[in-house]
């Protein structure tokens, strides 16, 4: 099937001629991952309320995981646009759905002067709004959007009437979800907690221990922490923010996703410097690189600090909420 809208599928733009980026592909991988099964019910979604020739947005499509989802259903799906903000990732996508007709690609770019990300109406063209999209889904990717109220706006505008909004996140806190199950990027916090007190405690990272007591250190280590992995909000904060943005609550769900403690490491050591920056120092704040060794300490004492904080077990549990609603503007 062919790609039947009157805007391009693929623009020509440079970003499609970049050579694929080790970091793009380590972060694909996550697909084979057990706890990103927290996809299926979105994906079975968006077959049962979307038509063959309905267009999606895939907005924070990344690499195309979501989309490597649908396809593999084998089941009818809808056109899919995938819309993110890295070129690297979008490449990617680009790449393995190159001969996927029913795949188009738009790059969200950063506006340096404004600092800020561009919206939808400053990526999408004339044709596009002509029609604009049946439905859009967003997949663990709510909760980093820092202007919510702009990005929930240029939604609207690029959705019909009556349009469906599916989002999934696994950092959202959920009233309904039993206590002790984790929201996973909370985990971080708890394997920096962890790995701080393994210093105090053993004496083979005695070395270490003046970092600690190096207040204005830590809390730069800190303040960066909380840049890779943000502070974790309520279901009402998504709900109301989605509800006065002009969009109507459909339902909302959860799922208990086991995710396992090998696969999450493989995962946090890519932002390794996010999550343990202050063994060896981070970049962005000792304006020098840390050494092989030192980074090979982090992660070894990152993987300890997640052996102690899930008692050597494989797997842990966490929570994911799924957000419906529909555009009623």
């Amino acid at each position: 099937m062919s790609w039947t809208f009157d805007f391009e599928r693929v623009p020509d733009e440079p970003w499609t001629k970049l050579p694929l980026e080790e970091l793009a592909m380590k972060y694909d991988t996550v697909e084979e991952h057990g706890w990103y099964d927290n996809l299926i019910p979105t994906v079975n979604r968006l077959i049962e309320n979307h038509k063959p020739e309905e267009l999606i947005l895939d907005y924070s499509g990344g690499t195309g995981i979501l989309v490597d989802r649908l396809f593999r259903s084998k089941r009818p799906s809808p056109n899919v646009l995938i819309v993110d903000s890295s070129p690297k990732f979008l490449r990617l996508a680009l790449e393995k759905n190159k001969n996927n007709e029913k795949v188009g690609f738009r790059l969200i770019r950063y506006l340096r002067e404004k600092r800020r990300l561009q919206f939808l109406e400053e990526v999408l063209g004339d044709s596009f709004y002509n029609r604009k999209a049946d439905g859009l889904v967003s997949t663990n990717a709510i909760h980093l959007y820092y202007q919510l109220p702009q990005t929930l706006r240029s939604w609207r505008e690029a959705l019909r009437i009556g349009a469906k909004v599916h989002i999934q996140s696994g950092n959202i806190r959920n009233p309904d979800a039993d206590p002790g199950v984790w929201i996973i990027d909370e985990t971080v916090e708890a394997i920096h907690q962890t790995a701080m007190k393994l210093v105090r405690d053993q004496e083979e990272y005695a070395a270490l221990r003046p970092l600690l007591e190096n207040a204005a250190y830590m809390e730069a280590h800190d303040a960066l922490r909380k840049k890779y992995f943000l502070p974790v909000r309520p279901r009402s904060f998504y709900t109301e923010s989605l509800c006065e943005a002009g969009f109507a609550q459909v339902d909302t769900s959860y799922s208990y996703i086991d995710a396992r403690v090998d696969q999450w490491y493989d995962f946090l050591v890519v932002y390794h410097e996010g999550v343990l920056g202050w063994v060896g120092g981070a970049q962005k704040i000792t304006k020098k690189e840390a050494s092989y060794d030192e980074i090979a300490l982090r992660k070894a004492l990152m993987w300890k600090s997640m052996q102690t904080l899930f008692s050597g077990k494989e797997t842990f549990q966490t929570v994911w909420t799924y957000l419906n609603f529909r555009n009623t503007a």
